[in-house]
């Protein structure tokens, strides 16, 4: 599918400003943050990330069947992964991160847990599975640290055809009424963070690009258009407050 020069004007945008701290400073906060990063979310947040996310992962529930093939990109500490297993434990779930330190804290917390989760460390980019492979695809709060339209394309890739791909992350909020309070709330939040959990350097200079990757990034809208030009079709939105959390499951259509 091609892909319009607006939306590959915006991620040439998004990689040339953020394109650095994707590669470096990235890798380096998700090497500090496993222990603390879901009490460090539920801070910022307010405590409203863990029970959208729970209400994500009830809706990706309610369409899968049992034993379905699911895979969950940049997986971190496992949290959708526990989640989908939480209500169907004969899920074959497979895990990727590109960080090592996030995968070791969700292999712990699954194993804590008495399940499997078959894990390893890989480019987003560039999934190590061949074409088909996944009954569910699920993204959940990384993709504004990702060239977006590439990670898109190779999920697209490795769904089944009729498989859903599952989308859930902070947004663009589609106000500027909202958007504009929020972001000054988020460097504040993410700098309260940093500090109360005694964050590292290379986190503590992140603390301005999280805002600034939201105001780069796509509304809610902006998200459903992408997603039909990728290939996926009968796409489903959610969003909470004008899209500062918003989740997507599209279909990838059948052959």
């Amino acid at each position: 599918m091609s892909i319009s020069q607006v939306f590959l004007d915006k991620e040439n945008l998004r990689s040339r400003l953020f394109g650095e701290v994707w590669r470096n400073l990235i890798p380096a906060v998700f090497r500090d943050v496993p222990t603390y990063y879901d009490r460090g979310n539920a801070v910022a947040s307010l405590g409203t990330c863990s029970p959208w996310s729970r209400k994500f992962a009830a809706t990706i529930g309610a369409r899968m069947r049992p034993g379905s093939k699911v895979l969950d990109v940049c997986s971190g500490t496992h949290d959708v992964a526990l989640r989908l297993l939480d209500i169907d434990p004969s899920l074959d779930v497979h895990a990727v991160d590109g960080s090592p330190h996030m995968i070791r804290e969700g292999q712990r917390r699954a194993q804590v847990r008495g399940l499997t989760i078959n894990a390893q460390v890989c480019d987003a980019h560039k999934l190590p599975f061949a074409d088909g492979s996944f009954d569910v695809v699920t993204l959940q709060f990384a993709s504004r640290h990702l060239e977006i339209v590439r990670a898109f394309r190779e999920i697209h890739r490795v769904l089944k055809p009729g498989g859903i791909f599952c989308h859930n992350d902070m947004l663009r909020p589609s106000s500027r009424i909202i958007e504009i309070p929020y972001l000054v709330y988020l460097r504040f939040s993410v700098w309260f963070t940093a500090k109360l959990f005694g964050s590292s350097a290379e986190s503590l200079k992140c603390v301005g690009y999280f805002a600034n990757a939201i105001h780069h990034f796509y509304t809610p809208r902006e998200m459903s258009d992408l997603l039909r030009e990728v290939g996926f079709v009968d796409t489903e939105n959610r969003s909470f407050l004008s899209g500062i959390m918003s989740y997507h499951i599209s279909r990838k259509p059948q052959a």
